[in-house]
């Protein structure tokens, strides 16, 4: 018996039905808002000291989780996201870049490496 929702056979979730979720729901407003909602909130977790930006060692902590610690990648993401060059991300970039991570097809994308290269 197949799964209801957006999963394989085994109930998964894979990288690959997620990525066809949101492609198809990336035009619809209600999606947008809840994604940037989430985007948020995720902001505000990554946001340690609570100035309202992410400095670069805050940043770089969302990829020491993952397991990304090649300074390079993190570097060369967070200066494509400071898109103003100020050395900080306002929740303004880091939405707009998680938002074009999320949903862009171009994988050219300076934001396509927001959390480094995918694998898998």
């Amino acid at each position: 018996m197949k799964s209801a929702g957006p999963t394989d056979d085994s109930g998964v979730l894979t990288a690959s039905i997620f990525a066809e979720s949101v492609k198809q729901q990336k035009n619809d407003p209600e999606f947008k808002e809840a994604f940037l909602e989430t985007a948020h909130q995720f902001f505000r977790v990554l946001d340690t000291n609570g100035d309202g930006f992410l400095q670069a060692d805050e940043y770089a902590r969302s990829f020491a989780q993952v397991g990304i610690q090649d300074t390079s990648v993190i570097q060369r993401a967070f200066q494509f996201i400071d898109t103003n060059q100020d050395g900080k991300l306002s929740l303004e970039e880091f939405s707009a870049a998680l938002w074009e991570y999320m949903t862009s097809e171009d994988e050219n994308s300076p934001c396509a490496s927001m959390w480094g290269p995918l694998v898998n």
